[in-house]
């Protein structure tokens, strides 16, 4: 059985991780690689780059294309573009491996943060191959709705915004609904650890303008953001409590742009939907829309 020391030091990995694992599909290395850099020098951690060589019949191929599919070929292409980008990291004085491996993506990638205790994954949304697509139904998909570990994702409009290294405005919209209390736990400790300002965010349905006592559930939801801040957080940063009324995704979007977040923390609850294909796709439009990385931390029931 874990000692509650140990239970600590092994969540404050979540927060401040000392080994970052970096998936990455070689189309998307360029705009990861300062992401990874900025994290890896904030946190004083190490890198490991990994690519991930799936079945060959997981690998879409052109009408036109060769039905065959040479690994060694693949293998080779992947150390040529690898190797020389952790040289490269390593000469900034960031320890920095790398690992190539063929399977299931979503099993290689969990195998191998394990293996090395990483916490945190870095994943982009999307790659050479749908470079025009979001990662809808390809392997970050599955990282998210698999992975143990926090994930932080780089989308298309947060391409630039590689000074999250050390966060100075974090956004963590609260949903309130049961495990919470993990990721408001993990976004406070990184706003302590950073000395980051943070705002803490919940998103009220409009039909809560429709009831008599809307102001009466406005102050009420205040008053629970508020209980997440513990009282000694006044000496290290500097924390509002917000409550908006309206859509989800487009709440979350305006209040980071509005206070310009460098990262947005966001609890998923573990059966959630990412995708829209059907049920949820709120966490989906949050990451693909966001100006900020976004660093998901699944609920797991039973964490707390």
């Amino acid at each position: 059985m874990k000692t509650l020391e140990h239970q600590a030091s092994s969540k404050h990995i979540f927060a401040v991780p000392d080994k970052i694992l970096v998936a990455t599909d070689l189309g998307d290395l360029d705009y990861l690689t300062p992401h990874a850099i900025a994290q890896a020098r904030a946190c004083g951690g190490a890198l490991t780059l990994l690519h991930v060589i799936p079945p060959g019949e997981a690998i879409p191929l052109d009408a036109s294309a060769i039905p065959y599919l040479d690994v060694a070929d693949m293998k080779r292409e992947a150390v040529e573009i690898l190797e020389p980008a952790a040289a490269k990291i390593r000469d900034l004085g960031i320890p920095c491996d790398v690992s190539i491996v063929q399977g299931n993506p979503k099993e290689q990638i969990t195998a191998l943060v394990r293996e090395l205790h990483a916490g945190r994954i870095i994943a982009g949304t999307h790659g050479r191959r749908n470079i025009k697509r979001f990662f809808l139904g390809s392997v970050a998909h599955e990282i998210l709705r698999s992975a143990e570990v926090p994930v932080c994702t780089i989308g298309p409009h947060a391409h630039q915004a590689s000074a999250f290294g050390a966060p100075r405005k974090i956004l963590h919209p609260v949903s309130l609904c049961a495990g919470f209390e993990e990721s408001a736990r993990i976004a406070m400790e990184m706003a302590e650890f950073y000395r980051a300002d943070i705002t803490l965010l919940h998103v009220l349905s409009r039909n809560v303008q429709i009831q008599p006592d809307a102001d009466r559930v406005v102050e009420w939801t205040k008053t629970e953001l508020r209980r997440i801040v513990p009282d000694e957080a006044a000496f290290w940063t500097h924390a509002t409590v917000q409550v908006e009324i309206g859509d989800i995704v487009d709440e979350v979007l305006n209040v980071s742009a509005e206070i310009e977040a460098d990262l947005i923390v966001l609890g998923v609850n573990k059966d959630a939907s990412f995708w829209p294909i059907r049920g949820d796709d709120t966490v989906y439009n949050i990451i693909a829309r966001a100006k900020a990385p976004v660093l998901s931390i699944r609920h797991v029931p039973g964490s707390m």
